[in-house]
């Protein structure tokens, strides 16, 4: 995806940012993959689908560490300034974001086979309520790839001004208490399954960064600690 607004004197300079914004937006599509597949293997109780999410976090790592290197090398060879330089100090903090959202994935994977190891399945009900918590994140994630790729900053303030994950969150907490007030699972899967729910809460925190990162870009605005 090319900036249309890219009009640098040293066209060099427009391959290199586009080819980091390039590998930005590839790590996300991934991570966002990995979200998908470790909510999969958790409802299902999957440990070799599990096994596969937490393997996959090493690919996540390695492109958190070749963008990083990209992006010191571009402040150090072209010395960007204004929204350029803006830009370059966004896509290394995204990378960032990105990196927790692969540890996000893992988490949740890790879970699943902590339940599976004490011979235990995620709760029936309980896989069909984080539907809508798992289908926020994503979403959350893709618009904020979306608004990243295109530089985008009313869809990024769209996104950054709204936190309908918290409701989600706390509305599926409050079921997995009835199924621990019933006796249904242990004291270590209600602890597992509320952790790996706060995980994928967090998917969606670490989305809305990365549309605060936008609006940065754009406006010049940090609004990371608004009120």
């Amino acid at each position: 995806m090319t900036f249309s607004n890219s009009r640098h004197t040293v066209k060099r300079f427009d391959v290199e940012i586009q080819q980091l914004v390039n590998l930005v937006l590839e790590m996300g599509r991934e991570v966002a993959l990995q979200v998908r597949r470790a909510v999969a293997a958790f409802r299902e109780g999957d440990a070799a689908a599990a096994q596969a999410v937490i393997a996959g976090d090493a690919a996540v790592n390695r492109w958190d560490m070749e963008i990083d290197r990209g992006c010191v090398r571009l402040l150090s060879r072209r010395q960007p300034m204004s929204t350029d330089l803006r830009l370059v100090m966004a896509l290394n903090k995204a990378v960032n974001d990105l990196e927790r959202i692969g540890d996000e994935a893992k988490a949740i994977a890790e879970k699943t086979l902590a339940i599976h190891a004490r011979g235990g399945l995620p709760p029936q009900g309980l896989p069909s309520a984080m539907d809508r918590l798992t289908a926020i994140a994503n979403q959350r994630i893709q618009s904020a790839l979306d608004s990243l790729g295109r530089l985008d900053v009313n869809q990024a303030w769209t996104l950054a001004r709204t936190d309908e994950a918290e409701d989600a969150f706390q509305n599926t907490l409050r079921e997995l208490g009835a199924y621990a007030v019933d006796g249904e699972l242990t004291v270590a899967t209600v602890i597992d399954v509320a952790l790996a729910l706060k995980a994928l809460k967090r998917v969606a925190d670490r989305a809305q960064n990365l549309a605060e990162y936008v609006i940065f870009v754009v406006e010049g605005q940090d609004v990371r600690h608004a009120t």
